[in-house]
């Protein structure tokens, strides 16, 4: 039976030097005034955009991520002490341009090939647009078509719902992949909430740790895999009986 592996994309498959390069270019003279470095702006405002992404679903008001992103990017650099004037409209649609050109993680095309060299099925299943996660996988030079990418725009709920990883399950059912709980379906990620839900719909799990380096197992549970790279990733997945 044919083994897949659905990977989040992004900051798992795709990391964020082209954003915070673009926050650096843009407002990097300004946030001396603030006390706070480019990285530090980056992810106190994606780690507070994802939240509200989240929760203003289980309010039942979906936005796509990337609406909750450029309207919020204001208020994040007011929580860090920027003033909002010093912020233009320029300023925030070049950084969110940014966004949309993020590079791929090292190794994941080797990774991607070389799991289909073994005969697994690759999928991605992302919060973010359907568009703009093709277009990653296109300018990196990884096969990937609109069949093997599902984003939460899709169904309108975003992760961690568990809606989200049952329509992955029944979207690999369809294409014939075995069954939830069997083990032969595997959710990567560089988040530990995003596999502790794809668990709980019977995935099995592997975590990457390049992005939170520590999985806190105390708040979230043991993983069935861990790697420190794509390519470990790609070493240990191969050996899964």
């Amino acid at each position: 039976m044919t083994k897949s592996a659905s990977f989040d994309v992004i900051g798992t498959c795709f990391e964020f030097t082209a954003p915070i390069e673009a926050i650096q270019r843009r407002l990097g003279p300004k946030l001396s005034t603030a006390a706070v470095d480019p990285k530090t702006l980056f992810f106190s405002w994606f780690y507070a955009a994802q939240r509200d992404f989240t929760y203003v679903s289980l309010c039942g008001s979906y936005k796509p991520i990337a609406e909750v992103l450029k309207l919020t990017f204001r208020r994040a650099c007011l929580v860090v002490d920027l003033p909002a004037d010093a912020v233009s409209d320029e300023d925030i649609a070049e950084v969110m341009k940014a966004f949309k050109s993020m590079g791929p993680r090292e190794g994941l095309k080797n990774c991607c090939d070389g799991l289909r060299d073994a005969g697994w099925d690759v999928y991605g299943v992302t919060n973010g647009g359907k568009e703009v996660s093709l277009n990653y996988y296109k300018n990196a030079g990884i096969e990937l078509d609109s069949e093997h990418l599902l984003s939460c725009d899709d169904v309108k709920v975003a992760k961690p719902d568990i809606r989200v990883y049952e329509n992955a399950n029944r979207h690999l059912s369809a294409k014939g992949l075995g069954k939830a709980g069997d083990g032969e379906r595997w959710f990567v990620a560089a988040h530990a909430w995003d596999i502790t839900a794809a668990r709980k719909a019977g995935f099995k799990t592997a975590y990457l740790d390049f992005e939170e380096h520590d999985p806190v197992t105390e708040v979230f549970g043991e993983f069935d895999l861990y790697a420190k790279s794509m390519d470990e990733l790609l070493e240990k997945l191969k050996k899964v009986a």
